[in-house]
């Protein structure tokens, strides 16, 4: 349980570090574009920070992977975290100097963006050597409840402290929490600051990417998630994404109404649930059928969203649509680091996050597509296709056996 984890002390210090460094990650994102519109004027240029951000864990993250399973995991998150710190307070102090432009900005964007792959990379590997196999389920429901309250928290703060004083303030303290990361890191001792046991034969990069490749391919179970999770994120990138086109177009609120929010909250307290349930529900029905219980759950809520014409009624499909998809997506990954090798950890587990990733934009354009063409209602239902095959597949794969 989590209480049971946060008395070890080495994995409480990794806990504060990785939840630290992401609560300064998520407040960077909000106060990076907001300092770009302020500088520039353009919103051009606003958007090339937002993609800037999230484009290197695709650029880079296999060959994250691939140096993480061969070198000490944590000296690579502190490094991270020292690269991340840097660039970061170069924003605030360019501008203090009248010297910050709109190509610094993106810059910064993706040099945080870059930190954060090696920080994950490195991150899943060391988290399998704190807790051991055995706690696994009990340590992901913690990360994801807080990254889940840290994700509705600190950007609200982060967004009101930037409009009110200056982005650049908000900067400084990002800055200093991956200082208070790095600090928090180096307490950190034990099996986890020993690397992953050395090849007999050192082998180049791209044979270490290849192996952890062929190894999610072979491994009928991970490849399954992996593949169904593209098609969970397809739906759920496409859904959230078309958010405020049904609040407007289905409820009939307003671009303006501050009911909108009522959704999104919703929708993250459905996560934080999801966060919190999961110990409970992996042992109440095995991680194979809370598998396909959260994708089947999941469906039900889509095609639900289609019909929906009533906010409360709303609230509640948007509360259960988070909390089906968060259960199957974090009890995806608690299966993936389960039965993935020590040494084979960083490149299995990027490349899985790649592959999920990867179904957002696709759903996110898709829906965009679909509703503007034949709107908002035929576009939900068009998203619950790629749901019904992942689902199909789960039942007739091996997933369906694991207890």
């Amino acid at each position: 349980m989590p209480g049971t984890l946060l008395r070890d002390q080495t994995f409480r210090y990794w806990y504060l570090a990785r939840s630290i460094s992401y609560a300064g990650t998520a407040a960077t994102a909000v106060a990076l574009p907001l300092l770009a519109y302020r500088e520039t004027g353009s919103a051009t240029l606003t958007g090339l920070v937002a993609a800037a951000e999230s484009l290197p864990y695709l650029l880079f993250g296999l060959f994250a992977g691939a140096v993480a399973d061969r070198v000490p995991r944590l000296p690579l998150m502190i490094a991270a975290e020292c690269l991340a710190a840097t660039v970061v307070l170069s924003a605030p102090i360019a501008e203090a100097c009248g010297v910050l432009t709109g190509v610094h900005i993106v810059a910064v964007a993706a040099a945080i963006g870059f930190a954060f792959c090696w920080f994950d990379a490195a991150a899943w590997g060391a988290l399998t050597r704190i807790t051991g196999r055995d706690r696994l389920t009990s340590a992901n429901s913690l990360i994801w409840a807080t990254a889940t309250v840290t994700g509705i928290a600190v950007p609200a703060l982060a967004g009101v402290a930037a409009t009110v004083s200056d982005p650049g303030v908000v900067l400084v303290a990002d800055a200093l929490t991956y200082v208070v990361s790095m600090l928090l890191l180096l307490r950190v001792g034990g099996a986890a600051l020993a690397g992953p046991a050395a090849p007999a034969v050192r082998r180049s990069l791209r044979a270490d990417i290849l192996d952890g490749l062929s190894y999610l391919w072979r491994q009928p179970v991970i490849r399954t998630l992996s593949l169904t999770g593209f098609g969970l994120s397809t739906a759920a990138g496409g859904a959230l994404a078309l958010l405020v086109v049904h609040a407007r177009e289905q409820l009939g609120l307003g671009a303006g109404d501050q009911r909108i929010g009522l959704l999104y909250t919703a929708a993250a307290a459905g996560a934080l649930l999801a966060a919190l349930a999961l110990p409970w529900l992996s042992r109440i029905l095995g991680t194979g059928r809370l598998s396909i219980a959260g994708y089947l759950l999941f469906l039900l809520a889509l095609g639900a969203l289609a019909t929906t014409r009533h906010l409360a009624a709303a609230v509640l499909v948007w509360a259960v649509c988070d909390f089906a998809s968060a259960s199957a997506i974090t009890n995806g990954i608690t299966v993936r680091q389960r039965l993935t090798p020590d040494e084979l950890q960083g490149r299995v587990n990027t490349t899985g996050r790649m592959i999920a990733w990867g179904g957002t934009p696709v759903g996110a354009a898709l829906g965009g597509f679909l509703a503007d063409a034949y709107g908002v209602s035929v576009a939900y239902a068009a998203l619950t296709i790629p749901v019904a095959i992942s689902l199909l597949v789960l039942i007739v794969s091996p997933v369906r056996a694991l207890r």
